[in-house]
Order: C-alpha cells, then structure tokens, then sequence
C-alpha cells in the first residue's frame, strides 16, 4: 500500500511504500517514528499502522491534539478502525493522508465497516458470520432457537468487546478531560444508558465535584443532579455499586427533595471509582426512556470496567494537577520550563524559528490591594481564558510568576509573534471585569524574544524575553518591546 501525505497547498511531506514491521509504522513529529512529519499539529506520536490478525488494516489514533478524520467520519482518540486502500485521513488541520493502492491491490469486500468500537464491530461481524453459516446447516424449525443463542452470544460479545476496548484506550489517552469523556462515552456504550457524569473527590474542599457530565439538558442538569446526590454520597460512601430500576433504591422513611424516581429516571447504574484501595469518586449513568436497560446483569461488566478507568483517570489528574496553574488552567512554570527545553532542542534540530512572549500584568498587585485578592483571582482568570483563546495546537500558554504570564510560540518568527502579542493586548484593552459595583481596565507590558544565530540554549532565550519585558515596563507600561 503506497503512503502519500500532503500539506492544504498539494505539497508532499511523505511518499512511499513502508514495509509494516510486528507493530506495525507508526506517524507522528518524533524522531524515533516510521514516518516522520515536522508539521503544526503533529503530535510526536500521532498514529499507528498495523495490520490485524485478520489481515486487516487498522489505524489507532495515539495522540493526536484533536482527533482524525478517517472519510469523513471523527475517529476518537485511542480508537481503532479498519483502513482500505483509497481512504482519505485528516490527520491535522493541514495535514491529510491518502492510501492509495498498489498494482493488483484492492479493497475487501468482507472488511467490517465502521469506526467505533473497533473491536466490538470486528467480533460482531465474527458472530453473525458464524451464525450465518450454522443456520444455512440447519433445518428452518430451528432458526428461532439459533436466533436466541445468537442474540446471547451477541450480550457477551458486547461485554467483553468493551473491555477490550476500554484497556486499549484508556492506555492510549493522557489528556486527563478527554480521558473522562471517553469512560463516559464507554460507559454509555457498556449500558446502553443515555446520560452519564463523573464525580471526583477534591480532598482540599472535602467533597464530591462533577468534573464531566454526557447527555444531561441545561433544563434537566441542577434537578436532577439533585436528585441523585444522596444515592451517589452512598456509593462513594460504601462503596458498593448501586445498578437496577430506580425504585430499588428508593429512601426508607422521610425524603427531603426529589428522589431520582420523581425525577424521572426509571434506571440507575452507580459504582465506585476505587484506586489503591481508595474511592476517588463515582461514575454515573442514568435512563429516563427503558427501565431494562440497566440491570443487575451489568454489574460485574461495570465493576471491571470502572477499575480500569478509575487507573488511568487518577493517573492523568495527578499529571493534570502537577502540571496545571489551578486558578487559570494554563500550564505551570514547571511545565512551561520543561516544555521550554524540548522546543527549543525541536527547532534547532529543524533549523526552524521560534518566540516567546511574556507578558506582565500592570499594576497587579496594587489592583489585589485596592480590590481585593478576589477581584484580583478573577483577574487571572479572564487573562488565562484570553491567552488559550489565541493559542494555536502546538502553542504554549503557562503562568510563569504571580502576575506573569509565558507563551511559546513554536515555528514563529518574530514579527509573527508581534501580531500574536498586538492581538492579546489589544484584547485586554478591550476587556472591563465587574469588581462589585466597579469595572476594572486591565492593562500588561509584553516582552518578545525569537531565536537567532547566537541563541545557544533555551536560558538565552529566556533572558532576552526578560530583558525585553523589562524595556516595556520601564515605557509606561501598556507597551510591546
């Protein structure tokens, strides 16, 4: 099969015909993959070739900022699919492959369609041939017997397929929010529930907080949230798994508020996240339309399914918490120094530019004075929702100091990133934030530093960009230098 990648202008960045070792070839900016593309929105470990053990060639999304188009269709990350020869694949913004077959290659007929699940399409397609095959054996009075096996071998399938599924992707997802989107979306797919959401247990705040909900209507979400609160404190609380029809759980004695019953919800399936023996939270489904959907018969597949997932999402929140400024959501200094390093070393050894911007609030701390430390929060706020609103896939935006903020800026020179920093202030200055019956006007000095003959090491960098925000404070501040 011959590999043609291309950039939106037609130019090709990689063409041939690579000869598929045990795990396949792998795509993505590292140096240490198949194929590799120096290309904005390339991940170092974008995607992976291989084939099957039925001959089929798959494509696994690794970890690419957000996702692929494979035909048309998204694929999610960690997912798999089955790939022909003639497929199209966006693998960036601007980056697309094309699979292009070669003499006397052409494409499966008996290929298992569809993207997701991977697994779950591939063992169903196995089933149903299987069945296919005993039923064209059999006399037409058994059909209905066979149709019933059919139908519970289908149940397992399903069953095991997920788990399948979930052990593949959850090792392939480190981004901690996608990481939760993807269990609620398994977790939906496991139950054939409709509505779904995570509660995690902030130890400094001493409760449970729903960091992601699937499904639930602006309309529906605080009363029913609501609703379920005292059933969910008891799953984290026992640690028992609570899955059946709603008015299984229904309070003995006198009820204050809404019950889920009253809300609607005619099936629950509740469990513990549980990680080194402790609970870190609760994943949650619901149904308001099918009170069978949601069973006992669930509940081992349930159980095994939130092991697995409370691993890996307790893993990617400790690398999200060490990693992440908690009042802005940026990036931390010690992130933006690591990141600082490895793009640094990126465009020397690709001979490509780079800048960096800094950027100082004016008058912070006379503003926490004057306004309170609150006001003074919501600041920081507003600046970390401006900074990632600019930021492009590659970009870095971190809070590198109390009232400091860093972006770098990889393969930009520096006139670029002057237009990057022209915008950014030109949207503080644009920007008033309600301080009790006041209106605070925010004002930053910027400083710009881009690589050069001499820039020896990232250090260099740095300094310039210091020296440079130093010159635009000294100007008055409200200054790009």
């Amino acid at each position: 099969m011959k590999i043609v990648i291309t950039d939106k202008s037609g130019q090709i960045l990689y063409e041939g015909s690579p000869s598929f070792h045990g795990n396949g070839i792998k795509i993505g900016s590292g140096n240490d993959c198949d194929i590799s593309i120096n290309k904005m929105g390339i991940a170092r470990d974008h995607v992976q070739l291989r084939f099957n053990a039925d001959g089929y060639l798959t494509l696994q999304d690794l970890q690419s900022p957000f996702g692929l188009i494979v035909n048309g269709q998204k694929l999610q990350p960690g997912f798999f699919t089955i790939i022909e020869p003639g497929s199209y694949v966006e693998l960036a913004e601007d980056v697309f492959m094309l699979l292009q077959p070669e003499v006397g290659e052409s494409s499966s007929e008996e290929a298992p369609a569809g993207i997701f699940p991977f697994f779950l399409n591939n063992n169903e397609q196995f089933v149903r041939k299987l069945f296919s095959q005993i039923r064209s054996k059999l006399p037409r009075q058994h059909y209905s017997a066979l149709s019933a096996g059919e139908g519970e071998m289908m149940t397992k399938i399903r069953e095991l397929s997920a788990v399948l599924e979930v052990t593949y992707a959850l090792n392939s997802i480190s981004s901690f929010h996608r990481l939760l989107e993807f269990t609620l979306e398994m977790a939906l797919a496991v139950t054939g529930g409709e509505r779904a959401f995570i509660m995690l247990f902030n130890e400094e705040l001493n409760r449970l907080e729903t960091v992601s909900a699937r499904n639930f209507p602006p309309a529906e979400i605080t009363e029913d949230m609501a609703a379920t609160a005292a059933l969910v404190g008891k799953v984290f609380e026992s640690g028992e798994g609570m899955i059946g029809p709603s008015h299984k759980f229904r309070p003995q004695g006198r009820q204050i508020g809404k019950t889920p019953e009253d809300a609607g919800i005619l099936s629950i399936a509740a469990v513990p996240l549980v990680e080194l023996g402790g609970i870190i939270g609760v994943l949650y489904v619901d149904t308001k339309h099918s009170g069978k959907i949601l069973t006992g018969r669930t509940d081992q597949l349930m159980k095994i399914f939130a092991a697995q997932a409370a691993v890996a999402i307790n893993r990617a929140r400790m690398f999200h918490n060490a990693t992440t400024d908690p009042q802005t959501g940026m990036a931390n200094q010690n992130l933006f120094l690591k990141r600082l390093g490895e793009e640094f070393c990126r465009a020397q050894r690709h001979q490509k530019p780079m800048s960096l911007i800094l950027m100082d609030l004016d008058h912070f701390k006379k503003l926490n004075q004057i306004h309170g430390e609150s006001n003074g929060n919501r600041v920081l706020k507003e600046v970390g929702r401006i900074f990632r609103s600019v930021t492009r896939i590659h970009d870095l935006v971190a809070r590198s100091g109390a009232d400091t903020f860093a972006m770098l800026l990889p393969e930009t020179a520096f006139e670029g990133a002057r237009v990057v920093a022209g915008k950014l202030k030109s949207m503080l200055d644009s920007t008033k934030i309600r301080a009790g019956s006041r209106t605070l006007q925010i004002t930053a000095s910027f400083g710009i530093a881009s690589t050069t003959r001499s820039t020896t090491k990232p250090g260099d960098l740095l300094k310039t960009a210091e020296k440079a925000l130093k010159q635009a404070r000294k100007r008055g501040g409200n200054q790009i230098a």
